[in-house]
């Protein structure tokens, strides 16, 4: 029997654009798309702006455009600004089963390796749709891994960004898991800057960016990697999450199954533990038009097991103050107080109102609790009032069209987030190009585009 990272090089090396289904192509345009304009929200920020400096410090001159300035430099410091701006608002995608932030890994990487490689739209295809495979089976056992305090996106992102450079290098299937190996040796991450409200966690898939490219490039220049990384006594499974038990489920449907249809997305800047209880909120406000001066208390029960609302996880409970930007954007209820108090969450609300007293007043008539018998999306909130009424909602009330796009709704999506920053003709153009993005022999115009508007 083949290793997990054997099988998984195999199937990747392999993958060509010509035979994936239509949808598949559709929601790999979907991912690039989304992650470009949550990356122009990004751009501002002030984790963003510290990348782009460290990167003009490390860089060399090269081939891979820097979105924000398009400045040019290697891909491996292309990736690091790239990275962090389409992060550091945490509004970019993410996967259930890895519970990694795949996007911010996988996109930046194909975009860079493809410049640098020469490489067009069609190749760039398959690499995203491989690197959202990988990295969410490689993912399989990450919810014991995060409640251990390792950060899913700082382990896993490695393996979704080594499977891109590899694909765009043209290893084959050998050195592909060469590639791999190595990824899973240099991993790892921990999730207490969400507790200290630092910055670190936006930059974990720009580490993963940057060691993909190194890895791969090294197993096209001869490195050996283990073979043995998932199932090994001291591997990935075994270090992070405790047990390899269930790690075969990395390798089901593989081939049959594109895991980068499963890919959820962010209508709010806020973790996707987050995005069920934001949404129901969101809900409430639209239908009921609540006064949030009249809230007396609001209560959130979320599955004590869920699997996508969920409780056990860094910095989620936190209840202020706001001293950061990153401990609003992790926290449950700063995301729940923020929308009944300004009608939605973008990351403009967050900062205009981090400090505010009312703000923080509101964040300490919350209470979460876990509940028994609940899964999924399904949750329960009850808000309520002065005059001794209650607002309720459940799961029931979240939009699902908005956790999984269409085309259309992802365009909406990137105009209401990157118009400020590229303007409504630029977007159109950006938006087109990456439609067509199959018909193009290169990405350069895409991002000429892109950073013209910036």
């Amino acid at each position: 029997m083949d290793t997990i990272v054997t099988e998984l090089a195999r199937y990747a090396s392999g993958l060509r654009y010509e035979p994936l289904p239509d949808k598949v192509v559709e929601k790999a345009k979907v991912c690039i798309l989304d992650i470009l304009g949550v990356a122009a929200g990004g751009f501002a920020s002030d984790n963003a702006q510290v990348a782009l400096r460290g990167a003009r410090a490390l860089s060399a001159p090269g081939k891979a455009t820097v979105w924000m300035t398009g400045e040019r430099m290697r891909a491996i410091d292309a990736v690091l600004p790239n990275s962090v701006a389409a992060h550091c608002i945490l509004q970019d995608d993410w996967l259930q089963v890895s519970h990694s932030h795949i996007g911010a890994a996988v996109v930046p990487t194909a975009l860079a390796m493809a410049e640098e490689t020469g490489r067009g739209g069609k190749d760039v295809i398959a690499a995203v749709v491989a690197g959202y495979d990988i990295e969410d089976r490689a993912g399989t056992l990450s919810v014991p891994a995060f409640t251990r305090g390792f950060r899913a996106s700082g382990v896993y992102s490695y393996f979704g960004a080594t499977a891109v450079a590899a694909k765009l290098l043209g290893l084959d299937a050998r050195a592909f898991a060469n590639a791999l190996g190595c990824a899973g040796a240099m991993c790892g991450g921990v999730l207490q800057p969400w507790n200290d409200g630092s910055m670190e966690w936006s930059f974990q898939e720009a580490f993963g960016s940057r060691a993909g490219i190194t890895g791969a490039t090294l197993a096209r220049d001869g490195l050996a990697g283990s073979r043995t990384v998932f199932e090994g006594s001291h591997g990935v499974n075994r270090s992070f999450s405790g047990s390899n038990e269930g790690e075969r489920e990395a390798l089901d449907r593989l081939g049959s199954h594109f895991h980068i249809l499963d890919t959820c997305f962010k209508r709010f800047p806020t973790g996707g533990a987050n995005q069920g209880s934001a949404a129901v909120a969101y809900a409430l406000q639209a239908k009921h038009g609540i006064d949030y001066r009249r809230i007396r208390h609001i209560d959130i029960a979320v599955p004590k097991t869920g699997s996508h609302e969920r409780m056990n996880y860094a910095g989620i409970g936190y209840a202020g103050p706001f001293h950061t930007i990153d401990q609003c954007l992790i926290s449950k209820i700063f995301a729940v107080a923020v929308i009944l108090k300004s009608g939605d969450m973008t990351i403009e609300a967050v900062r205009r109102e981090q400090r505010d007293a009312e703000l923080l007043a509101l964040c300490r008539k919350t209470r979460l609790r876990e509940a028994e018998g609940m899964n999924g999306w399904d949750l329960r909130m009850e808000i309520g009032l002065d005059d001794g009424s209650v607002v309720a909602g459940s799961g029931a009330d979240i939009d699902q069209a908005h956790l999984y796009l269409s085309w259309p709704l992802a365009v909406e999506k990137f105009r209401r987030i990157a118009g400020a920053a590229l303007g409504d003709a630029r977007c159109r153009q950006v938006v087109d190009l990456v439609a067509s993005l199959e018909s193009e022999d290169s990405v350069t115009p895409l991002l000429d585009c892109y950073a013209r508007g910036t």
